[in-house]
């Protein structure tokens, strides 16, 4: 998101219209099971959504790798995923200053 803000403002209002939806509709709070189907579908593409339940799945239940290991590979494919993306915006935006 830093990489679309021009000022620090406009990067806090990025964080609001973005992150504070996303972390409200991952599942920490309120089950994802009694979302609307939609919205579960959309949310699969947050990397918290995997977290939540990652976390959700250790800490209640003790599960192991074996258990935890598709949202272990679903956190480090959409962070290498948005990695990659705010690289290439990090270059083109150096390179656009030199």
């Amino acid at each position: 998101m830093a990489t679309l803000a021009r000022t620090m403002p406009q990067f806090g209002l990025l964080v609001v219209l973005i992150l504070l939806p996303m972390e409200v509709l991952s599942g920490g709070a309120t089950p994802r099971e009694s979302m609307p189907k939609i919205t579960q579908h959309i949310m699969l593409a947050a990397p918290s959504t995997h977290f939540v339940s990652l976390a959700q799945a250790i800490l209640f239940r003790g599960a192991g790798f074996e258990i935890v290991w598709p949202q272990i590979l679903a956190l480090v494919m959409i962070g290498s995923v948005l990695f990659i993306l705010s690289l290439r915006r990090f270059h083109k935006s150096l390179s656009s200053l030199a």
